[in-house]
């Protein structure tokens, strides 16, 4: 079950991870909100689906609704993916439901959840203490694993080739920090490639234009082909306010990209300074500069962040690994069945 938005990195995770399963020859039957981001994926790797609205006003009637969808299709496990698919899963439905957490959540939204899973070792520890079921808390990295894409060229977006690229994959969301980024930008002799949507887009669109940063900035809208756009990135930014944990650093390890990051709880939890990224206080404009210009300017410290990186990818976020241990707390909760 996943009732999230149609674009954000939970969201996309969550598609990567279905058709990852579907891969290693698990069967699968998704409820999803009718967003075609959630549709073509599923569709595309034979994953059978069906739309469900989880409309707030008429909660209890989509909840005897998912129970009948429960019982008809007989799973082994309930997945749900993130607070508000977990705030719909019925109770007492005779199969273990699992609820997924991609960032610091209230448990009152899990009620029907009889295990629970994290992003990153931070909110691991926040259930187990706020739960008080230790033992039913599990940490589910998301991994770094992108298919080949179609390759992109620097044309296409207007970048100039003597300017190194900053890229941001991001939802345009106050808490993202793409202001951030606009404003070191001033500081900073780069392209900016921003690819993403949300609400405060024509925001920031207009921000760059008041700061004169149109011809070093190019905004692509929401995008799937997250592998090409790396391919053209020289650092990737993640300069947010709030970031559980943040995909898209595991994405830009595994590409060989370095990682320059705002110290919100992911990144900070994931990044050495100066080893495997770059940290910056939140909020510190004239910090992202300094690091971005570092990157950029230091040769070794380029091939450190790069090297260290694809270490930490290697250990933590493969998609071989991710998934392998997906499936093994997929057939302990199936094992120890619904708590009593």
């Amino acid at each position: 079950m996943i009732a999230g938005a149609a674009h954000g990195g939970a969201e996309t995770f969550s598609m990567d991870v279905m058709v990852a399963l579907r891969e290693r020859g698990m069967e699968q039957h998704v409820l999803c909100r009718p967003h075609s981001n959630f549709h073509d994926p599923l569709r595309q790797a034979g994953i059978t689906f069906e739309t469900q609205a989880f409309a707030k006003w008429k909660k209890w009637l989509e909840r005897e609704t998912i129970r009948r969808k429960i019982a008809s299709y007989a799973p082994d496990i309930v997945h749900c993916w993130m607070s508000r698919a977990a705030s719909f899963a019925p109770k007492g439905s005779g199969v273990p439901v699992l609820g997924w957490f991609g960032s610091n959540s209230n448990l009152k939204y899990y009620q029907a959840c009889d295990y629970y899973m994290a992003v990153s070792y931070e909110i691991v520890e926040q259930i187990k203490r706020e739960s008080g079921h230790a033992d039913r808390v599990f940490l589910g990295h998301t991994f770094g694993t992108l298919p080949q894409d179609a390759p992109l060229s620097r044309e296409e977006f207007g970048i100039p080739d003597n300017k190194p690229v900053v890229l941001m994959l991001t939802r345009m969301h106050p808490v993202k920090g793409v202001d951030m980024l606009l404003y070191a930008a001033l500081k900073v002799d780069a392209f900016l490639l921003l690819a993403g949507d949300g609400p405060e887009l024509e925001t920031y669109r207009t921000l760059a234009k008041d700061l004169g940063l149109e011809s070093r900035v190019c905004f692509t809208g929401w995008r799937r082909d997250r592998s090409a756009l790396l391919d053209l990135a020289d650092v990737l930014a993640l300069p947010s306010r709030g970031e559980a944990f943040g995909t898209v650093m595991a994405e830009a390890w595994s590409k060989n990209v370095p990682v320059v990051a705002a110290r919100a709880d992911g990144p900070r939890q994931y990044i050495e300074h100066g080893v495997n990224g770059m940290l910056c206080d939140i909020d510190d404009v004239e910090g992202l500069a300094i690091n971005l210009r570092a990157v950029f300017e230091d040769e070794a410290l380029r091939l450190r962040l790069i090297n260290e990186g694809a270490r930490t990818y290697e250990a933590q976020f493969s998609k071989e690994g991710v998934i392998s241990k997906l499936l093994e707390t997929y057939e302990e909760i199936i094992r120890r069945g619904v708590p009593a």
